[in-house]
């Protein structure tokens, strides 16, 4: 903490003596003190978007939105600024609702007494509560357990994982009545029944029973008080099946799949979007010299998340085996540790799961995934419930999917699927370019989903004042990530439900030429694609650069552009990007490293929820200079975030509404 408050102080004296003596000096309360001032000219739209600065480096990430520009912005909008939600009639309130979320935890922020007086009017509330988790117990007290007891756990967990691979095995090449077509789902479930009476055995309890009756006598009862195998299906813990399987061709020979599935990193990684920690619990079984991966095996842990804040993370241990079954196919599975380590806490069961890995020609891989879980949903707010208790939220489908696109980047390399370029992209390496491009959109989307899941690490607090229950913002401070801008972050995510079908919002928010429609930061400004890259599979699954251009051909303001990917899976449509500045595009299609390209990631998530609606769950990332140190949350950012994300909501709602009404 002192470290951080030394910096910052050290940071600030450094800005205060950059500052030249202008009024674009003037302190922020005094900015919110003018609001009823008349703004003449253009000079509102200037301060909407003087965040495109000038910049000092070609890999500075100097476009990076702040807090304060969007606070001008949402300002210059009181003063009298047009609003578009004007422009339809009958539409919805643009208020934010998400019932379910818990206000209750342990304060964190903090507001100083001489600013409370700002925000009264807003019903400003002192009190900051971090969003309320439960206390599962951590990775490293798991670790612990398996580290002291390993040679008294070792054999039972060896036996369980061997039991879980043949079990998978069985499983994978089963067809009906075994595994059934669900054609609302359009994928493949576990038929219950017909898997209890293939692979469930009989618990310790009932066998003693049969055989009591069977003998006619008396004999030594069991404690029925005891852990039994599936005494998690009483009514406090998890009782809902979720059981499917998936098959798709991985663009990755076996050998580097099975080696991503058995690194905690790379798989992680791979599968940022649902996987939002992940630890190795301890390595209790070596693979063989030719391939260390396998006959491994291991015990892991991880956390499994929707994108939003309001979904609680499941948080699942389990142990991993690697084997090979002839020379051209693996098997990778997973079966949950509860049974040899009991945890009580637990919400979530995963029965033997993973998958069949068969090599093709050409360095490709036929995939069957197998997802079956026992899970406890517990409290969800009711916009997630559909996407949850369907199934499809966790399903082998969307895991498979997730493999694909990941593998499918190169794929995308391939020229022909390259709209006309512009500047500043013409006469460069574009072949290396368009390589650091995708792999610089990677790591947008990794930092994206680390930012903006609900894992245990993000503490998510709701907006103290009236309105803003259900927003939630978190702030981070960044010293020494050279992908991150330095400094302190302020986070705001928000749910919505739109009464806009879902893949109607999803075409809008990802059109290039859309993004001046609902982004504060650029409106007023034309906006469109200048590089556009498709995936082979599915032209839905693009990353593409959007250029926003100065407004009236103004010479003295500088082009930035927004790296944007945008995808689909089983469960939502997902568009995720960020500012980067001209400089730093022409340095990354020189086929230079973008290693050290700073950005912060911004980005929607679209869910459906009823055929004519839709839940959008937005993540803004913004830079904040006046913050002095995390814990504090200055009145201006409180009523940025609240106004950033209700008039991001009307753009959206006043444009989409607008347009089907003239259909």
């Amino acid at each position: 903490m002192e470290s951080s408050r030394k910096y910052l102080k050290e940071e600030a004296m450094r800005q205060e003596k950059m500052k030249a003596p202008d009024e674009t000096t003037a302190p922020r309360e005094n900015i919110a003190d003018q609001r009823g001032n008349q703004v003449e000219g253009n000079k509102g739209m200037e301060q909407r978007k003087n965040w495109i600065g000038n910049y000092k480096r070609p890999v500075a990430a100097n476009a990076t939105p702040k807090l304060g520009n969007a606070f001008d912005a949402l300002t210059q909008q009181e003063e009298g600024a047009p609003n578009k939600e004007q422009q339809v009639e009958k539409i919805r309130d643009g208020g934010i609702s998400a019932s379910g979320a818990s206000n209750t935890g342990s304060p964190n922020y903090k507001m100083f007494p001489e600013d409370k007086h700002r925000l009264d009017h807003y019903g400003y509330s002192e009190s900051m509560q971090v969003l309320e988790r439960d206390n599962m117990p951590r990775a490293s007290d798991l670790l612990l357990s398996v580290s002291v007891c390993a040679e008294v756990y070792k054999t039972k967990i060896v036996d369980l994982a061997l039991a879980a691979s043949e079990e998978l095995r069985q499983m994978v090449q089963e067809q009906e009545p075994l595994w059934l077509f669900d054609t609302n789902k359009q994928t493949e479930v576990l038929n219950e029944a017909e898997y209890k009476r293939r692979f469930v055995h009989l618990d310790s309890t009932l066998e003693e029973i049969i055989k009591f009756i069977a003998n006619g006598g008396p004999i030594d009862m069991p404690n029925f008080n005891g852990n039994v195998e599936f005494e998690m299906e009483n009514s406090t813990t998890p009782s809902e099946i979720e059981a499917s399987r998936a098959i798709g061709i991985v663009i990755v020979d076996p050998i580097n799949l099975v080696h991503m599935l058995m690194d905690v990193g790379q798989w992680s990684c791979v599968f940022s979007n649902m996987v939002s920690k992940a630890t190795n619990l301890g390595l209790l079984l070596t693979g063989g010299d030719g391939n260390p991966n396998i006959g491994a095996l291991q015990a892991m842990a991880a956390q499994f998340h929707l994108p939003s804040p309001l979904v609680r993370p499941r948080e699942v241990y389990f142990v991993r085996h690697c084997r090979q079954l002839d020379f051209n196919t693996w098997l990778v599975a997973d079966v949950s540790l509860e049974s040899v380590i009991p945890n009580p806490l637990v919400q979530c069961h995963r029965r033997p799961s993973g998958c069949l890995i068969q090599g093709l020609q050409s360095g490709l891989s036929l995939v069957t995934w197998v997802e079956n879980n026992v899970v406890c949903n517990g409290s969800v707010p009711e916009m997630f419930m559909q996407t949850l208790t369907s199934g499809v939220a966790f399903s082998a489908k969307r895991w498979m999917l997730t493999m694909e696109k990941h593998y499918d980047r190169h794929a995308i390399f391939q020229k022909q699927h390259d709209q006309l370029l512009e500047q500043p992209l013409q006469d460069n390496n574009l072949g290396e370019g368009r390589r650091n491009l995708v792999k610089l959109a990677e790591r947008m989307i990794g930092s994206y989903n680390a930012i903006f899941s609900s894992c245990s690490e993000n503490q998510w607090m709701p907006l103290p004042i009236h309105g803003g229950e259900d927003i939630f913002v978190k702030t981070s401070l960044n010293l020494d990530d050279p992908g991150t801008p330095r400094g302190v972050s302020v986070s705001i995510s928000a749910s919505v439900w739109l009464p806009i079908p879902q893949n109607d919002v999803f075409e809008f928010l990802r059109a290039g030429d859309n993004h001046c429609k609902w982004d504060l930061l650029s409106y007023g400004c034309m906006t469109r694609d200048a590089l556009h890259i498709s995936s082979a599979r599915d032209p839905a699954n693009s990353v593409s650069l959007v250029i926003v251009e100065p407004p009236n051909g103004r010479a003295d303001k500088s082009e930035i552009f927004y790296l944007q990917e945008s995808f689909t899976d089983s469960t939502g449509m997902y568009i995720i990007y960020a500012p980067v500045d001209a400089s730093a595009v022409k340095y990354i299609m020189e086929g230079k490293n973008s290693d050290g390209v700073a950005m912060l990631a911004s980005g929607f998530s679209v869910l459906p929820c009823t055929p004519e609606g839709s839940v959008l769950t937005m993540g803004f990332s913004l830079m904040d200079e006046e913050v002095s140190i995390p814990e504090y949350l200055p009145p201006h950012s409180v009523f940025t975030a609240n106004k950033l994300v209700s008039e991001t909501v009307s753009l959206i709602k006043a444009s989409l509404l607008l347009k089907n009404s003239t259909c």
